[in-house]
């Protein structure tokens, strides 16, 4: 019996004292595609509406404009789609030609420019300009 009421003396306070594990962390969400033709469609932020943009990063949004430019890094490996003739002015759409294969290719991306486009995803920042990572290119819908 005095055991007993050694062991409740000796573990109440350690009990007390314990720390509870913080939770499992959440996953991150997954970019918000495009509307499919005939749904109703999320509401799209402008590509130059930079401090919308800003205040998202690291959220799933859906943006629509017309692409302006297209072009690709010194080494091309990354190609990119702007909005604007500037990139710093707008967010733009960025492709890790390794990761897409044959779908990332120059020709099929200038098929994008001048037109109008949807495009859901993720907002990310890479030295300080604002970008969305295109993982397929069904991520980019064409609009009328």
């Amino acid at each position: 019996m005095k055991i007993r009421a050694l062991l409740v003396v000796l573990l109440f306070p350690a009990l007390a004292f314990a720390e509870e594990k913080p939770a499992a962390p959440t996953p991150p969400a997954t970019p918000a595609p495009p509307a499919a033709p005939g749904a109703p469609a999320a509401a799209a932020l402008a590509p130059d509406d930079l401090v919308k943009l800003k205040e998202a990063v690291g959220k799933p949004v859906v943006v629509e404009g017309t692409i302006a430019a297209q072009g690709e890094n010194n080494t091309a490996t990354v190609r990119y789609l702007n909005f604007s003739k500037n990139y710093q002015e707008s967010i733009s759409l960025v492709f890790m030609v390794a990761k897409g294969g044959d779908q990332f290719t120059t020709e099929r991306l200038s098929a994008f420019v001048g037109k109008k486009v949807r495009v859901g995803g993720t907002v990310g920042i890479y030295n300080d300009a604002l970008q969305i990572k295109i993982e397929k290119l069904d991520q980019i819908q064409i609009q009328p």
